[in-house]
Parts: C-alpha cells; structure tokens; sequence
C-alpha cells in the first residue's frame, strides 16, 4: 500500500475516534451542565424546606400561620425556577433524559403540593385545615418526592 493511502486512512481512523469521544464527552457535558444546576438551587431549596417544617411543626400550631404560607411562597418559586432551569438544558445521554424528566416531574408534584397547601391555609385564615386536603397534599408530595429520587439516582 503506498504510504499516502496508509497516512490518509490513519488520518481518517483518527478524525472518527475524535468524532466518537468528542460526542460522548459532550454527552456527559451536558448531564453534568444538569448536576451543577441542581448543585446551586441544592442549599436553596434545603434552606426552604427547614423554613416549611419549621412553619408547619412549630409557628402553625400557635396561630402564626404567615411564617407557613411565606415559606411555602418561598419554597414553590425556587421550585419552579429550578424546574424552568431544567426544562431548558438538554441532556444527551438516554439516562440523562430519563433522570430529567424524573427530576423535573418529580419538581412539579412538590410545587404543586405546597401550592395546594398553602392555598388552602390562606382560604382559612390559618384555622383548621380539612385532613382530606392535608392528606391529598401529603400524597401528591410523597409521589413527588418519589419522581425526584429516582430521577436523582439515575442521574447519579
């Protein structure tokens, strides 16, 4: 073989692999561009639900149902500017497809849940609210957090 036919298919076998592993770098490019967006809203959202049970278990039971419905206020925006955040990225592996969509179905049931909730405090002026729509809050949030955890862990 002359050894310009021999240099161009080396060049070629080398232009491919670089094709290959530049895609599958771009690939976990992407999957990692949605962990580091999970990463920043993380201490947010915790800092938010510390606030939630802490309106719930100790102000609510006292009469001090704002501190409730602000937290959750607070709690379903940084809910939803995460789910925007994600529903805008893309993620090029199958895995990361499927962990997105968890995470933001997941995302969207908590959001709704609190939502829901605190709709429901604020229509009673933090008196009673009825258990049937405690408990309907509690499992649309349970669900959620399910969605949330499997997409978490495929994501990994």
């Amino acid at each position: 073989m002359p050894r310009e036919i021999r240099r161009c298919s080396l060049l070629t076998g080398l232009a491919l692999c670089a094709v290959l592993v530049g895609g599958v770098g771009v690939a976990q490019a992407s999957d990692n561009t949605l962990r580091l967006t999970l990463n920043s809203y993380s201490t947010k959202i915790v800092k938010d639900e510390n606030a939630v049970s802490n309106g719930l278990l100790v102000q609510y039971p006292k009469g001090h149902w704002k501190v409730l419905t602000r937290a959750l206020k607070h709690e379903v925006g940084d809910l939803q500017a995460l789910t925007g955040k994600l529903k805008h990225q893309s993620a090029s592996s199958s895995r990361g497809r499927k962990a997105k969509a968890d995470i933001v179905k997941g995302l969207s049931l908590i959001a709704e849940a609190y939502g829901a909730l605190r709709k429901d405090v604020l229509a009673v002026h933090g008196g009673a609210v009825p258990a049937s729509t405690v408990n309907a809050a509690i499992a649309t949030d349970k669900k959620g957090r399910k969605k949330l955890k499997t997409g978490l862990k495929l994501l990994g």
